[in-house]
């Protein structure tokens, strides 16, 4: 257990965010878990957090995942770039160019398939 980790849940569906809190907080004793319901959001608190694990949506209003992540390692005055932070693309897209898109991208960690059921959690060893 890692007490003190923050997690930082980036996703617009509302019912998603509130079972993926719940089982985060279950499987993870003592993390402290931020959300955002699009990557502009999710950039503008990045840069006063630095999270542990991001879940990150693709398919989102306002700012996609996809440019969340061109945005975060864009610029060399980036918050991620001194940043040990694991994101891990949570989507329920069944196309299979987000996967291969997210296992070629340099920042991204892992694909998961929604929902972030607590033996997901529990395999990613996050906590």
């Amino acid at each position: 257990m890692h007490e003190g980790r923050i997690i930082f849940l980036i996703d617009d569906d509302e019912i998603f965010l509130m079972i993926s809190t719940v089982n985060l907080k279950t499987v993870c004793s003592g993390v402290e878990i931020l959300t955002a319901t699009n990557g502009e959001e999710g950039l503008t608190q990045f840069e006063n957090v630095q999270p542990n694990v991001v879940f990150l949506d693709i398919n989102m209003p306002v700012m996609n995942g996809w440019e969340f992540l061109d945005k975060l390692s864009g610029s060399p005055a980036s918050p991620y770039q001194n940043s040990d932070c694991s994101i891990f693309i949570t989507t329920s897209s069944v196309d299979p160019e987000d996967r291969q898109k997210a296992q070629q991208h340099p920042l991204v960690k892992g694909f998961i398939e929604k929902p972030l059921t607590a033996e997901k959690i529990k395999a990613m060893d996050i906590c």
